[in-house]
């Protein structure tokens, strides 16, 4: 019984997941996401300045839509130069950021206090569909991307908060030398 008790203790200790935290582990590399979004779009904002165009689309998760909010981030490059993408800081979202922090544990905690959860092929049947639903929005935000002279860079995130659109801090480095935040 002891080995039993050992084995589901390393099995948790694996999961990706439980170590997003953590600097050594990579949860999702990011991976470009060229397919379509068929979940229902509730909202669209555009942000233009300085040559810098941003789109934020929201979405509604159709079978995850108790874990977190789908958003698009659209980044249009206008200006003459090419931009150097540092990184991207958030606040409460499931993707990995700037400072190699992500709340993808709490998405898991949440999960909890369904009663799907804890019956069997139910929760199987749900939990696949959101899954399949969720990975594109999980992958990691981008660091030292370059983003060429009118070239598009799309992103997908999960913002955990389920009560409030939430914003991104962009940080691009200027020819200056200064870091440009951008907070949309």
């Amino acid at each position: 019984m002891k080995k039993i008790f050992v084995l589901i203790a390393v099995l948790f200790t694996q999961v990706s997941a439980f170590a997003a935290i953590d600097t050594w582990f990579n949860t999702t590399p990011r991976k470009e996401y060229d397919k379509v979004i068929t979940l229902q779009k509730t909202s669209s904002d555009t942000y233009d300045k300085d040559g810098i165009k941003i789109e934020k689309n929201v979405f509604k998760f159709d079978y995850s839509y108790k874990e977190g909010i789908p958003y698009e981030y659209i980044v249009t490059n206008n200006t003459e130069d090419d931009l150097l993408l540092k990184g991207i800081d958030s606040d409460y979202h499931a993707n990995k950021n700037i400072k190699r922090k992500s709340h993808w544990t709490r998405v898991n905690v949440r999960n909890l206090k369904y009663w799907q959860t804890y019956v069997p092929f139910v929760d199987d049947y749900y939990g696949y569909f959101s899954t399949v639903e969720q990975t594109p929005f999980l992958h990691d935000f981008p660091k030292n991307y370059i983003l060429k002279k009118g070239e598009n860079l799309r992103l997908l995130a999960m913002g955990l908060h389920l009560d409030r659109i939430q914003d991104l801090t962009f940080i691009f480095d200027n020819n200056e030398g200064n870091d440009l935040k951008i907070t949309f």
